[in-house]
């Protein structure tokens, strides 16, 4: 069973007088452990395509399954469930709580899942010392450095062992080494955990280190390149264009 399955999806916004189509019918499919990274120039609908997968927003028609699992038949309270327990969200800029330790930023999921305190910061501990972080577990956020606060983020975001991670530019936010230490990072806990990861980027070297690469422009799928089997179903120009010069698409 796919852990992730969109389809058509479609989402259309109301500014002012106007209607904004952000998602123009928009087929997904993630399989365990698959990583698939979405490319294409900004507002191609990169991030709304990851918010609508990762339960934090409805389309406007389509579908969108996890697990099986219909989201347009959960109401709010089972959504907020099921992406507490199912789905782990990396953002470009980390998003750590900063009143919070690295150690209590990396449990929240667990604590907020009503999980035993102890038994949380242990597990969170686990996972500060496998991003390699457990020298920080009692500093603050603002005491971080760039790619510190990024390990922290991911480690939150696995911490309750989610089928879906979602990252969203996770490397945006970065200069060039410690982006590669992140996107190493993402393919290992990818690869030990099982879950699909789902990963928007500007960065060709990023997108081609995935499985499979989907070009989006104006709302809809203009491209997927496969490279687990060394096949190509059809072109992605955004990743031709960008792969030479290392430049945005």
């Amino acid at each position: 069973m796919a852990v992730l399955e969109a389809r058509d999806l479609c989402r259309r916004y109301r500014r002012g007088d106007t209607d904004v189509t952000a998602l123009d019918g928009v087929g997904l499919t993630l399989e365990a452990g698959a990583f698939v990274a979405v490319v294409g120039p900004s507002g191609c609908g990169k991030s709304t395509l990851l918010h609508l997968c990762g339960a934090m927003d409805r389309p406007t028609a389509g579908e969108v399954r996890l697990e099986g699992r219909s989201l347009a038949a959960l109401d709010d309270d089972a959504l907020t469930r099921l992406r507490r327990e199912r789905v782990g969200f990396v953002f470009q800029f980390f998003n750590l709580l900063p009143t919070l330790t690295v150690a209590e930023n990396i449990g929240l999921p667990l604590l907020l899942a009503g999980r035993e305190p102890f038994a949380s910061l242990a597990r969170a501990g686990e996972w500060a010392e496998r991003v390699g972080i457990s020298h920080r577990l009692d500093h603050a956020p603002a005491q971080l450095s760039g790619g510190e606060a990024q390990r922290a983020a991911i480690a939150r975001a696995v911490v309750h062992e989610p089928a879906l991670l979602v990252a969203d530019e996770p490397t945006g936010n970065l200069d060039s080494g410690n982006g590669r230490r992140i996107l190493d990072l993402l393919q290992d806990v990818n690869r030990r955990s099982g879950a699909a990861l789902l990963l928007a980027t500007h960065d060709a070297a990023v997108a081609a280190a995935a499985d499979r690469t989907v070009a989006m422009r104006d709302g809809r799928i203009t491209g997927v390149e496969s490279r687990r089997d060394g096949h190509e179903n059809s072109p992605v120009p955004e990743l031709a264009a960008a792969g030479s010069t290392g430049s945005e698409p």
